[in-house]
Parts: C-alpha cells; sequence; structure tokens
C-alpha cells in the first residue's frame, strides 16, 4: 500500500511540475487549490461516511472536487485573469492529485482530527518541495521572483539580468524540470529505501534482543 502511494505520489509531482510554466506563483495558485482540496476532501469523505453513501463514494467526491475547482477557476478570472489564462486545464490536475494520493488511500474508519492532522501534514510537506522546485525554476531559470500583486496583476522581481543566468535558463524549459524533477524523485526514493533499510535493521536487532532474552530465561 505505501509502495503504490509513493508512486501516486510522483505521479502528482510530474503532473504539477512539468506542464506549468517555471514561475513560482504558478506553483503558488496550484498549491493553494491542493490544500483547499485536501481539506475539503476529507471533509467530504467523513460526510459520506455518516451518511451511509459508500457506494456512490468515488463519483461523489470526485463531482465534488471538480466544482470546487471550477469555482477556484472562476475566482481566478475574476482577480488574477492572466494566471487562469495561462494555467488552463492545469488547473484540474489538484483534484486528479489529492484523489489519487489521499482519497484512494485514505482508511475512513479512523477518526476525522486524524485524518486531517495526517493529510494536511503530507500535503503541507508535498507543497513545500513543489514550492521550492518552483522557486528554483523562477529564479535560476529566469532570474525573477513572481507573486501576486496590485490591481490583479503579477508581480515580477527582476532578481538579476536575465542575460547572465546563462546554463541556468536550462531549467526554465521543459527538458530541464524533467532533469531537474529527476534529481528530486530520485532523492526522494533514496531516503525512502535508507528510512526502509535502517528501519528493518532496528526490528531485526529488537527480535534479536527478544530471542536473547528467551534464552536466558
Amino acid at each position: 500500500m505505501k509502495q503504490k502511494k509513493s508512486f501516486m505520489y510522483i505521479a502528482s509531482f510530474l503532473a504539477l511540475t512539468i506542464a506549468p510554466t517555471g514561475r513560482f506563483v504558478f506553483g503558488a495558485v496550484l498549491i493553494i487549490e491542493l490544500l483547499l482540496l485536501e481539506v475539503l476532501g476529507i471533509l467530504l469523505n467523513s460526510l459520506v461516511s455518516k451518511l451511509k453513501l459508500e457506494q456512490i463514494r468515488t463519483y461523489f467526491v470526485m463531482f465534488f472536487m471538480i466544482a470546487i475547482t471550477l469555482l477556484y477557476r472562476q475566482i481566478l478570472v475574476l482577480t488574477y485573469t492572466e494566471i487562469a489564462l495561462i494555467l488552463g486545464f492545469i488547473l484540474y490536475f489538484p483534484p486528479v492529485c489529492v484523489f489519487l494520493t489521499h482519497t484512494l488511500f485514505t482508511n475512513n474508519e479512523e477518526p476525522l482530527e486524524i485524518r486531517l492532522k495526517d493529510g494536511i501534514s503530507t500535503t503541507l510537506v508535498f507543497s513545500v518541495v513543489i514550492l521550492i522546485f518552483y522557486l528554483f525554476r523562477d529564479v535560476a531559470g529566469y532570474g525573477t521572483f513572481t507573486f501576486f500583486g496590485k490591481n490583479h496583476r503579477i508581480y515580477e522581481k527582476i532578481l538579476f539580468n536575465p542575460d547572465n543566468v546563462g546554463i541556468f535558463t536550462f531549467f526554465a524549459t521543459i527538458p530541464g524540470a524533467l532533469v531537474l524533477t529527476g534529481i528530486i524523485i530520485y532523492l526522494f526514493l533514496f531516503v525512502r529505501n535508507k528510512f526502509r533499510i535502517i528501519s528493518s535493521r532496528g526490528d531485526i536487532a529488537a527480535k534479536d534482543i527478544a530471542a536473547n532474552k528467551g534464552e536466558s530465561k
């Protein structure tokens, strides 16, 4: 189950990082949507369980997430039209990501408080990694920092001359994003395997200690 969930996170990471333009403000928009859908999705799953609608859970949750995404997109259209136009259909990636990483693997028998705590904490870690990814592409690839500006416009701060970015402009392209994503996924798998090895060694040591105690008795 954990391995399948890890693959879902990798697929979600690819969906949220490869297609969009590598500007920090776009990453922030997607992460806000992701967190909103995560919290509302957990609450909706809890409501479905209380109403005994288990048979239509999948359809109900997906319909709700799409509806929230449409509302979120309309708010963007009214406030930051440029962002809504540039992101386009990419705004529909977060509901799919939330559904794959959490809804399919959620234990609905756990208390709501525990599900909220685990879901939000995991999504926050995932979100921070994605925001760092976008920040690096924005700064290194374009030499700028972008965020929400006044008068419904994108704020852009030029940090250094774009002509001096040099080889780092590669990370502003889709191939560069793929390379950067590959590095992040490799590090994730490397760290996960290291923790797994340490955990297995700890279990073996605990069994040996228990066996030695049994023999001594």
